[in-house]
């Protein structure tokens, strides 16, 4: 018997929500009845036949918490400055005269430099930076945008709205398809000096031209000295890393609306989603007729959950590669104060089959691996459905400033293997 193929495209089942099969030889054994044809086939669903969406929420971390710095100038509506002091400067230079080493406390500046580190794969180009000093303190843990101290008891507005700016200090460029990942600011003697003292404002950098975006990984201030006791000639380089840095932006990360799936982003969005694999797949291809059969009556290949991106409002969507992730959730009916169970990134039981990065730049879908997690479930004493957290945290510390928005729709595709049902005489 010739067997039927029916294809469907992905992007139209995506659009109509139609499911696809196709029948093909198995790629993988089965315990099959005897003289039973194997058949692997592909179906399309709706996710929602296997899942619900619970929740999705933000609010678990802070951009204050963030290991980088972003800047952005009119980026779909979004500003961000970032502010950083100098602490911790050296205040004395130790050298070798005559091969002697010599320890001076009084040297003179001579220049120096701010070298920023930026990530350019999450960076919009070509764009220019500018530094400004900086003339009013702040609160690197609390500072919002309108706010130099925000911690509830007490609210010290910046005169400034983004930072309070003095003179311009110095700016620079990186043009497009440019090799390296540093930008170097030159910097007068006087400014340096300036930055290095202990009660130094430091500096805030900004954006100078409308549609950047910019990530900032590091940032270090370069002073060249002169001791007062080595040879008129000579000159040291002494530095300091970028301490009490926050970024501060305008507006808010966007909450997820209704319908949303939502993860990572500077607030640390995740959605809470329960999924019940106690369902059934078509038996046959289209257009036999046969009764449909459990997941536990199937041989299991693969199984994706597809997840169509939305625009992300006010400049907060993702530039690089948006990491994504999947937790167990033990208490669902906490909603957003729900903890976070099982597994961590890289444990064998993790419930991924591989890490996943979405890239906006080239994906049309996110593909989630979920065979290991659907395996899991099937064949578990366990028949309550399982919720776990979609989410963007692969590693310490808080997830990428872009957040990722899908559709609350998805679709899901399963490849599995059963035997093939004889036409009757």
């Amino acid at each position: 018997m010739q067997r039927r193929i029916i294809l469907f495209g992905l992007a139209a089942a995506l659009l109509a929500g139609a499911a696809a099969c196709t029948d093909e030889t198995p790629t993988l054994p089965g315990e099959f009845p005897l003289e039973a044809q194997p058949v692997t086939r592909e179906v399309l669903v709706p996710a929602s036949q296997f899942f619900r969406v619970l929740s999705s929420h933000s609010g678990y971390t802070s951009v204050h918490a963030a290991s980088y710095l972003t800047v952005a100038e009119n980026y779909g509506g979004l500003y961000a400055h970032a502010l950083a002091r100098f602490l911790g400067f050296p205040r004395q230079v130790t050298y070798l005269r005559d091969g002697v080493s010599r320890t001076d406390s009084l040297f003179t500046f001579t220049g120096g430099e701010l070298v920023v580190r930026v990530d350019t794969t999450a960076s919009t180009a070509p764009f220019t930076l500018r530094v400004f000093q900086g003339v009013q303190d702040y609160d690197p843990g609390s500072a919002t945008w309108q706010l130099a101290v925000d911690t509830g008891s007490v609210e010290v507005p910046f005169t400034q709205p983004g930072g309070t700016r003095g003179a311009l200090l110095s700016q620079a460029t990186r043009a497009a398809g440019s090799a390296g990942d540093s930008l170097v600011f030159p910097l007068t003697t006087a400014t340096v000096r300036a930055l290095a003292d202990s009660t130094s404002k430091g500096v805030v950098i900004t954006g100078a031209e409308p549609g950047t975006r910019v990530k900032i990984t590091g940032f270090v201030l370069r002073a060249r000295v002169r001791p007062d006791s080595a040879r008129p000639d000579t000159t040291f380089v002494i530095s300091a890393s970028g301490t009490d840095a926050a970024t501060v932006y305008t507006p808010e990360q966007p909450e997820p609306g209704a319908n949303i799936l939502a993860a990572g982003g500077v607030r640390g969005a995740r959605t809470l989603l329960e999924i019940d694999v106690n369902q059934r797949v078509p038996g046959c291809a289209a257009p036999q007729a046969c009764a449909d059969v459990g997941l536990r009556d199937v041989q299991l290949n693969s199984v994706e959950l597809l997840l169509k991106p939305v625009n992300v409002p006010n400049g907060f969507g993702p530039l690089g590669l948006l990491p994504l992730h999947l937790r167990r959730v033990s208490e669902p009916e906490l909603g957003r104060r729900a903890p976070l169970g099982c597994c961590a990134p890289g444990d064998p039981a993790g419930l991924l089959d591989q890490p996943v990065f979405y890239n906006p730049k080239t994906d049309t879908l996110a593909v989630i691996p979920l065979t290991r997690l659907a395996l899991q479930t099937v064949f578990s004493a366990d028949t309550l459905p399982t919720t776990f957290a979609l989410l963007s945290e692969l590693g310490p510390g808080p997830p990428t400033f872009g957040v990722g928005f899908f559709r609350g729709d998805p679709l899901l595709r399963i490849v599995y293997t059963l035997p093939a049902r004889r036409r009757l005489p």
